[in-house]
C-alpha cells in the first residue's frame, strides 16, 4: 500500500527524529509506503493548494489531517471545514480510501514557546474541540475512517500521568508513539 499523508507539523513530525515521528512508526509496523507531505505551519488553505500538486493516481490510500495552525492563527471554523470539505471532496472522488486525523490539544506552556498567547489557550482548546465534533460528524457522514489523536493523546496523559508535549503543541517522542499506535489500530 502507498499512502499519501497531508498536513501540518503534527504529520511532518516536528521536534522528533524521523524515525520517531507517528508515520514513520506506521510505516515500521505495517510495511505501508508513506510519503509524509506534511509541513510545519500550513493551513487547511495551503494544504487545499499544495493538495493539486501530487498525483493521486500513485496512491492507495489518503490520510489528512490540519486545523491546528488555523485555530492558533484565529482563522474562522467555516473556512476551516469549507477547506477541509474540498480536501476530502478531491481525495474522494479517487475511489479510494481517505483516513481523517483530528488534532490534539493544545497547553498552556505552549505560550511560553510563542504559539500562542496563555490568555487564548482556552479559547483555541474550546475551538478545536468544536473542530473535533465536526470531524467526527463529517467523517461518519462520508464514510471516512477517523483517526482520533485528540482522544487518543489526551486518554494517554491522563492513565500515565505524563506530560507527553514538548512544548505545549507538538508531542513528545513518547507522544508520537501514542499517535502511532493510534494509526496502525486504524490501518489495521
Amino acid at each position: 500500500m502507498k499512502l499519501l499523508c497531508l498536513g501540518d507539523s503534527l504529520t511532518y513530525g516536528f521536534d522528533v527524529r524521523p524515525a520517531e515521528s507517528w508515520t514513520s512508526r506506521l510505516s515500521a509496523a505495517t510495511g505501508i509506503h508513506i510519503d509524509n507531505e506534511g509541513e510545519c505551519g500550513d493551513t487547511t488553505l495551503g494544504m487545499a493548494y499544495r493538495l493539486s500538486q501530487f498525483d493521486l493516481d500513485r496512491y492507495d490510500a489518503f490520510f489528512v489531517m490540519g486545523g491546528s495552525n488555523d485555530i492558533l492563527l484565529d482563522g474562522e471554523l467555516a473556512d476551516i471545514y469549507k477547506n477541509m470539505e474540498n480536501i476530502c471532496m478531491d481525495l474522494k472522488t479517487t475511489g479510494r480510501p481517505v483516513y481523517l486525523g483530528i488534532p490534539p490539544l493544545t497547553k498552556k506552556e505552549s505560550a511560553m514557546y510563542g504559539w500562542q498567547k496563555a490568555e487564548d489557550v482556552e479559547k483555541h482548546n474550546a475551538r478545536l474541540s468544536l473542530y473535533r465534533n465536526w470531524l467526527l460528524g463529517y467523517t461518519a457522514e462520508q464514510g471516512f475512517t477517523v483517526i482520533d489523536f485528540y482522544k487518543a493523546l489526551a486518554d494517554a496523559e491522563k492513565k500515565s500521568g505524563q506530560n507527553l508535549y514538548a512544548d505545549g503543541v507538538h508531542p513528545t517522542a513518547d507522544g508520537y508513539a501514542v499517535l502511532a499506535k493510534a494509526a496502525i489500530a486504524a490501518f489495521k
